[in-house]
Parts: structure tokens; sequence; C-alpha cells
């Protein structure tokens, strides 16, 4: 009977003592994005391209940080930030925060930072998508937090506003806002 807890006192206090991974450096395969399938020459997007979305009366911003490919079609994983407004300013990319999650990741007390992203098929794009910019991102800092599939434009309010109301609620260690400096080349 002591054999095995003494193995899994062991092993607990070899990875517990183990050099702790920097702020959020951990980027694991399983939740980065996965292009094997999607040819990306003939995206009307890309990676890194900042992108405004007008589905009715408020602007919403957003980063592109993934993209799928299914029986529909292409799928475009869009990182909304805090920005909601009536009409455009403005406002600087590096001032905006992104939606996101912290998740922990074994007894080390490491965490993953992830992004959340909300996913628009191509065929629901339109004239009310703008490209604004592209940033230039670095793929290999990309984790993917969560996804919300949408098919129409005008459902990126109701994610918003969950999102919104996730990150305010008290005692909300997972959701949470992230600088899009995290992910940036340097």
């Amino acid at each position: 009977m002591r054999n095995p807890f003494l193995v899994l006192l062991f092993s607990f206090l070899v990875i517990s003592c183990q050099d702790k991974i920097g702020y959020g450096d951990l980027h694991p395969d399983l939740m980065k994005p996965k292009w094997d399938n999607v040819k990306t020459d003939k995206l009307k997007f890309k990676i890194g391209d900042v992108i405004s979305i007008y589905p009715d009366k408020y602007c919403y911003l957003g980063v592109i940080l993934d993209f799928d490919k299914d029986e529909s079609g292409i799928w475009y994983g869009i990182s909304l930030s805090n920005y909601r407004w009536i009409s455009p300013n403005k406002k600087k990319i590096s001032d905006l925060d992104f939606f996101g999650r912290r998740i922990s990741s074994g007894f080390t007390g490491d965490f993953i930072d992830c992004f959340d992203l909300v996913y628009i098929n191509e065929k629901t794009i339109d004239k009310r998508v703008h490209l604004v910019k592209n940033v230039k991102v670095d793929i290999d800092k990309i984790s993917i937090g969560s996804i919300y599939p949408i098919t129409d434009l005008r459902q990126i309010e109701t994610e918003y506003v969950n999102g919104v109301k996730e990150r305010r609620a008290p005692n909300k260690v997972v959701e949470r806002y992230f600088k899009i400096e995290n992910i940036l080349l340097k």
C-alpha cells in the first residue's frame, strides 16, 4: 500500500520542483490552430487581419487568429475586442482588450492563456465586414480557448454581450481580457 503512495508523492515533488514556465508562455499543440486542409492563398482575410463588423447599429472590432474548413466552407476565427461603438473611432489596437481565458495546467501553477474565438462562415461575410489593417502575429503564441460558430452577423451582439458579462462577474478566474501585444511578433 505504501509503494504506490510513495511513487505518486515522489512524482508530484519532481514535477512541482521543475522550473516554472514564464507568464503565459505555455501553448500546447492541442490548443493551437491547425490549418493543414486550408489553402491560404485564396482566403479573403489572413491571420492578423483586424476587421470591423457592423451587424446592426454597433461597430465591433476583432482580429482574425484562426480559420477552418468544413463542408460549409471556410470559417474565420475572430477574437472580439472590448470595442463597441455606434460609429468607428481612431482607437489604437494596442489599447483594446480581447476576449480570452486562462486555463490552469497541472499542479505546478502554470497556465495557458487562450483567446476565445467567434467563427464566421465566409458566406456570411458581406459589405458589413471591413478590413482595417493587419498586425503581424506570432502563430506559435496563439492558443484557442473556446469556439463560438455563428451563421448570422447579428449573433456577434449576443456573443459580445455574453462575453462582457462573463468577464465582469465577481470571482471569475477563467474568463479574462488580453492585450494583442501578447501574441505579436517582436
